[in-house]
């Protein structure tokens, strides 16, 4: 297990080094990291499969610890994949714009005839300032998204660890008082959770106005 376990966090720091470069290339050198990154993401997903199997197998003593890490691992791979699917439509988003401008200028209009080309050049910086209202739009949502999926994810592992600590404080017949911290830091955490939700959707609001406005 601890071998699968490291070979998943090499994965997961492979991504992180590629996904810069998905951002900076066009084309085909784009579209090969993109299967590299696709690749490596199918085989964490298949090793988090495998480890879900062996935590179970794992002594009673050590089973909580390696939930914790695999749980930390879906986490991860969780992340990753809302990254890469916000790259791709930023790349998608970016060879759009691309087409449009190469169609508009490549559109065929008398040499002397000034209205038309003045036309041309109005539609396109109109079409480019709307694209990049759209995309700015478009960043902030699936950022808003990611940061709450991540803090939705967070939350359940946060669950999982409290459900785990009491079963453990269960066992070891820790005071109350021990307990009674722990609940307290559990109500925290949920209010922090809900707090960071409530923020994150207003600047999404405010964003989206400001935008539009």
């Amino acid at each position: 297990m601890e071998v699968l376990y490291h070979s998943s966090q090499k994965l997961v720091r492979d991504i992180h080094d590629l996904l810069p470069h998905i951002d900076r290339n066009v084309g085909k050198d784009a579209d090969a990291i993109e299967r590299t990154v696709l690749g490596k993401l199918e085989e964490i997903t298949s090793n988090i499969q495998r480890l879900d199997i062996l935590v179970n197998k794992e002594l009673p003593v050590r089973r909580r610890e390696a939930r914790l890490r695999v749980d930390q691992l879906k986490q991860d791979r969780q992340m990753l994949q809302n990254a890469i699917q916000m790259l791709q439509h930023k790349r998608m988003q970016r060879e759009q714009e691309a087409a449009a401008r190469e169609e508009l200028l490549n559109q065929t209009f008398q040499p002397n005839n000034r209205e038309t080309a003045l036309y041309i050049d109005h539609s396109l910086q109109h079409h480019t300032a709307l694209n990049g209202i759209h995309r700015s739009l478009d960043d902030i949502w699936e950022t808003g998204n990611a940061v709450l999926d991540g803090l939705r994810t967070q939350r359940s592992v946060l669950k999982k660890a409290h459900r785990r600590l009491l079963d453990v404080t269960s066992m070891l017949s820790l005071s109350n008082s021990v307990m009674r911290l722990i609940e307290r830091r559990s109500t925290q955490d949920k209010f922090i959770f809900y707090g960071l939700a409530i923020l994150t959707c207003v600047i999404m609001l405010a964003a989206f106005w400001y935008f539009r406005n």
